[in-house]
């Protein structure tokens, strides 16, 4: 049986933050969802927290075995989704409020219920979003939209991903990328279809020490290299993401984190002055 959502969490070793994820999907108005929990194998207590739940609503599908990242926990349960439409939520965000569902539902009817004939229905609507600190204070809003330029999602990612949800197609990740998978599905949906941003906030996106997307490390400068590359070929934006990673390789290397400053100085400088043609972020 097919429901309107299918809402997806990976998770490992989040039991700190876990319950406020579960509660923010469980308590939506809107409540044609299934929500598929992938857990690679956590020992933090994460089991005994969603089998609670899962206990009192069949609408929680709770996977639990070893991936061997992130994008494969998560193309677990996109194969599983029956949704018409999909999204995941990282075990440590959670949704802003809980209407979230009820107008992303919305917004996909009336946006298709708008177009002619000869246009694409929506497949991607896209929100904004409040980050805060681990312990849910907001800090910063992040209206998704506000430096959408073309293809300029290709060269730097702005888009905060818990507040998108897109038509299920069968599309998944790109295993290969650690970091940047995210990006990569993103940008390729951009591709196809011209998102609709609707200005409301969807999402919290939780900021602290250990969160993965905050660590400015090499190996995440190199694969936004590898991925500027594979998206854009030889351009002078995959020439200066290659030139990123160097240097931050060479911080990381001589424990000169000075040269990692420098070079987000230049970053920052180079995207303004080239209409955000040259990123490196």
């Amino acid at each position: 049986m097919s429901v309107r959502f299918s809402i997806i969490t990976p998770t490992f070793e989040q039991v700190d933050y876990i319950k406020d994820t579960i509660e923010s999907v469980l308590g939506q108005t809107f409540t044609d969802f299934e929500y598929i929990i992938v857990d690679s194998c956590s020992e933090d207590g994460t089991k005994e927290v969603v089998e609670k739940y899962a206990a009192t609503d069949d609408r929680i599908k709770y996977i639990r075995e070893k991936d061997h990242g992130q994008a494969e926990g998560i193309n677990k349960g996109l194969r599983m989704a029956k949704g018409e439409i999909v999204a995941w939520l990282n075990s440590d965000d959670f949704y802003y409020n809980n209407r979230v569902l009820e107008h992303v539902d919305k917004s996909f009817r009336k946006y298709d219920k708008r177009v002619s004939g000869s246009e694409s229905a929506c497949g991607l609507v896209i929100g904004d979003a409040w980050y805060c600190d681990k312990n849910k204070k907001m800090t910063e809003y992040n209206p998704s939209d506000r430096h959408v330029k073309d293809d300029v999602i290709r060269r730097w990612y702005y888009i905060v991903q818990p507040a998108c949800f897109w038509k299920n197609e069968g599309r998944l990740l790109d295993e290969k990328y650690h970091y940047v998978f995210d990006w990569k599905f993103f940008a390729e949906m951009c591709e196809k279809y011209k998102p609709l941003y609707t200005h409301k906030p969807y999402a919290v996106y939780r900021m602290y020490e250990d969160n993965k997307t905050g660590m400015n490390n090499a190996a995440r400068r190199f694969e936004v290299y590898r991925l500027q590359k594979e998206l854009e070929g030889d351009t002078l934006n995959t020439a200066w993401c290659r030139f990123v990673y160097k240097a931050y390789d060479k911080a990381e290397k001589s424990g000169n984190d000075r040269i990692k400053k420098y070079t987000d100085f230049l970053s920052k400088v180079l995207f303004h002055i080239s209409g955000k043609r040259i990123a490196g972020f």
